[in-house]
Formats: structure tokens, sequence, C-alpha cells
């Protein structure tokens, strides 16, 4: 693909948000009664949820931009899902699936065989669940009994976020965390997704407690505006895009809406920014294109589990931002960018979305960007060329 972008502007709305959608849809199958979800973009990972659950024996049926779940009440004998390379799927399913099948053959694509998944199965092993390995693909087997969970906080929060859901099926449950707590506000997305299920939870300091009580279905809900892929043109508006934004939450508890602060931090800070990228680890690839023409020198701190993304990101971006003439360094747990001015380029995206929008956002830098691997962005993002050519790029697909 080839990208030719004199200047992006007009109006486009905020998909759904990823993280919301795999959580209700996750949650609408175990609850009391079926549940509506709205959701207007169906991206590759969501699309790998809902087969899975189906595969698991939950009823799902889609009517447009509605999803119809009916939560299944029988445990099937033996299950096969394909998890494909959606790391959230497999980790918000892999304490649930017990529930719904006796036995389930659990296989993956790509990267997803070699991402953190042990932390989680050895919790699991203690509350009662088998593997037949230890790597991707296995069986999970055995009967899931309540534990009192300990998890390090900071290796993946969707481990944390995957025994929440299942805690309202074992009467509840606790989650002493070994050390602090990263990307918390995809626990915080956990907890309110439970809320809405009628399910309290709190997160204090070392302790993630989940109350006994059953999941009530709210019957309709609709999945708000994803601020993590918003982000993308939030940052194109930084450069010097003029894109009006609808249908993101102000008040949403997503920990990517930071990157309007970020934004304001780094105008104040042109000779020099530094950042912490723990907590909003999504927001990595597209900051360093800002920063690259924004501030005389950065770094970014705390990026060793950007190695552990759909690529190893920390080097995909390092690649990237090369081919673009833009100079950066690694230095272990840091990343350095210097102001450069961009050239035209063929970015390899190395099967990662987040490089994919990235590079399509440097167009603007440029005569012309090429992509390979383009077709990656349909893992969370499968209309952003149509947002693209709607706010004016010239887009062509080979």
């Amino acid at each position: 693909m080839k990208i030719f972008t004199d200047e992006l502007k007009g109006k486009i709305k905020a998909i759904s948000s990823k993280s919301f959608a795999h959580r209700f849809l996750i949650l609408s199958s175990v609850a009391d009664e079926k549940t509506t979800i709205v959701i207007d973009e169906f991206s590759n990972d969501i699309m790998t949820t809902i087969n899975c659950l189906k595969n698991l024996g939950v009823d799902i049926n889609i009517n447009g931009n509605e999803v119809v779940v009916s939560p299944s009440f029988f445990q099937k004998d033996v299950s096969e899902i394909n998890v494909q390379d959606s790391g959230s799927t497999l980790r918000f399913l892999l304490p649930l699936v017990n529930f719904l099948s006796q036995k389930t053959h659990i296989t993956s694509t790509n990267r997803l065989k070699d991402r953190p998944i042990i932390e989680l199965m050895e919790q699991l092993k203690l509350a009662g669940i088998t593997f037949s390995s230890d790597k991707l693909p296995f069986t999970v087997d055995g009967n899931f009994h309540r534990i009192d969970f300990e998890f390090p906080g900071d290796v993946s929060s969707q481990y944390i976020s995957a025994i929440m859901m299942v805690a309202p099926l074992i009467g509840g449950c606790k989650i002493k965390l070994q050390s602090k707590l990263q990307s918390k506000s995809y626990v915080e997305i956990t907890r309110q997704c439970l809320k809405v299920f009628g399910v309290e939870s709190s997160i204090e300091d070392d302790l993630i407690v989940v109350e006994n009580q059953r999941l009530k279905s709210p019957k309709k809900i609709t999945v708000e505006g994803d601020w993590s892929n918003a982000s993308f043109f939030i940052c194109a508006n930084a450069l010097g895009a003029d894109i009006d934004i609808s249908n993101l939450n102000s008040d949403s508890v997503q920990g990517d809406k930071k990157i309007l602060d970020i934004l304001e931090d780094i105008k104040s800070n042109e000779d020099f920014y530094k950042m912490d990228i723990s907590q909003t680890p999504d927001l990595f690839v597209i900051l360093t294109l800002v920063l690259s023409q924004k501030c005389d020198k950065s770094v970014i701190t705390n990026i060793k589990r950007l190695r552990l993304k759909e690529s190893d990101r920390v080097q995909s971006t390092y690649e990237m931002l090369k081919s673009l003439g833009i100079e950066c360094e690694v230095k272990e747990d840091e990343f350095v960018i210097y102001k450069s001015k961009a050239k035209s380029a063929v970015v390899n995206s190395f099967d990662d979305h987040r490089i994919v929008m990235t590079a399509a956002i440097a167009s603007m830098l440029v005569d012309e960007i090429e992509i390979t691997g383009w077709e990656a962005v349909k893992k969370s993002y499968p209309s952003f060329f149509d947002d693209m050519e709607r706010l004016g790029s010239n887009v062509i697909y080979r």
C-alpha cells in the first residue's frame, strides 16, 4: 500500500472500544439472561472472541451493529477454539473455558505462542485447572475452585482482569499484587464492566477484591468510543491536521484518554521531554512520531513490556523511525528520540497494527509512505484507511 497525504481535515466518529467490547461479550456469555451489545466496528480481535464463545456453546447473533448474546447454561464435553493472535481473547477466556466446556483445546497463530501466559497458568493450576502443555497449543481440563490469587503487577494486567471476570462464578475472590500494577486503567475498565453487570469490586494498593455477587444482564449496552485508536487522529491534530473526532467519552476510565494531557505537556517541554509509558503502553508508537517533530530530545522510560506485544514493539518502532529518517536509540529500559526531518519511506509493519497506523499518520510529513503488511490494521481498526481517505489521504492498495 502507498499513501499520499497533503492534509487531513474533516470529521470522523471514534470506533467502539475494543477493551470494553471484549469484556462485555465475555460477561454476557455467563450472565443470567441474554444481553444486546451495540458495537459499531468488528475488528479481527472482537470477531475472534465472538467465534471462540460460539465454539464454547454460547449463542451469539449479529444483526447490523447489535450483538445478541444468550448465555450458555450447559457445559459442553469438548470444545476447540482458535484465539488467532488476540492476546486479550486468550487471557480473558483461559479461566472461563472450564465453566463452558469440560475439555477445551486451544490453538493460536503468529507471535501469541511466545507471549506471556505462564503466570496466569500457574495460578489457574492452583485453582484446579490442568494444561496438557506449558505453551500453546494445549488442552484445558479440571475443575475450577476458589483460591486467593497472587500476580506480579508488572507483567500483564489482563491476568488480573481475566480472574476478576470469572470471580462471580466462584463466589468472588481476592487478588494480591506482588508488585506495582502497570496498565491500571485496563483493570479499571474491568471493574466498570463488572459494575454494569451488577458486581462490585475494589482496587486498593496491592489488593483487588471482587464481591460475591451474581452477574445480572443490563439487557442492552452500547460500547463507548475507543481512545486508543482515536489517539492516532488526536496526534495527527498535534502534527497539523484539523480533525473533529466524535463519540469519545470525556469521563471514560480508559487510560489512553491521557493522550490529551500528554500532548499539552509536550507543548511546554519542547527542549527536553521525559515520560513513563508504563500506564499507557498503547500510546508509545504514535507518541514517538509526535516527539520526533515537537521536541529537541525526548526520553520514554519503562519500555520493556513493549517487547511482548504484537511485535517486539521497541524494535519495530525503532526500525519504523529509522526508515523515516528519524534519529533514535534504545538504552536498556529507555527509548530516546531526537528531533528530525522525516523523509518518504517504505515501512515494514512487522504485522503490528499500531505501526501501520503510525506510519499512515507519518504520510502527513512526507511526500509518500509505503506500508508493507498494512492488513495488520484489521486487528483493531478495520475502517482506519476508510477514515484516512475520508479525511483527505490518497490510499493506493496494491
